[in-house]
């Protein structure tokens, strides 16, 4: 009971902390949309992106290891710089990740680095990622 109520002010906290959706980065796929939500904790940032397909068939994702690929890019002034990996990809099975209509994944990556940054995801419709194009999550701060 106790770990619930925890975990229910994380989301609470982290839903008030997230930033709204940016203008200015027009999605090839709207309806897959990247959202990131950053929590403090104990001196690092914890970053949850959730990646959701709200389209009427799969789509596929480039793979690192057992899921998606994400990216990494930091606001410097008023452009986005980057496209960095900022993990590891461990061995995972091979070609993209699929991803069903109205399917979730759920990934957290941890930064300590100030700054704002945002995560970019390889989405393509076709599963040899032909048609791939990059959808961005909104932007979020690391204080």
């Amino acid at each position: 009971m106790r770990v619930t109520s925890i975990l229910s002010s994380l989301v609470i906290l982290a839903t008030a902390c997230s930033s709204a959706l940016e203008p200015g980065t027009p999605s090839p796929f709207p309806d897959v949309v990247v959202n990131a939500v950053g929590v403090r904790v104990a001196g690092h940032d914890t970053v949850t992106i959730t990646i959701t397909n709200g389209r009427d068939g799969d789509v596929f994702l480039s793979r690192c290891g057992p899921g998606p690929r994400l990216l990494t890019q930091q606001q410097i002034g008023e452009l986005w710089v980057g496209g960095v990996q900022n993990f590891l990809c461990v061995t995972g099975a091979p070609g993209p990740v699929r991803l069903a209509p109205g399917e979730q994944i759920v990934l957290t990556r941890v930064f300590s680095v100030t700054g704002r940054y945002r995560v970019l995801v390889t989405v393509g419709t076709k599963d040899d990622l032909t048609d791939a194009a990059t959808v961005y999550s909104n932007g979020f701060d690391v204080p």
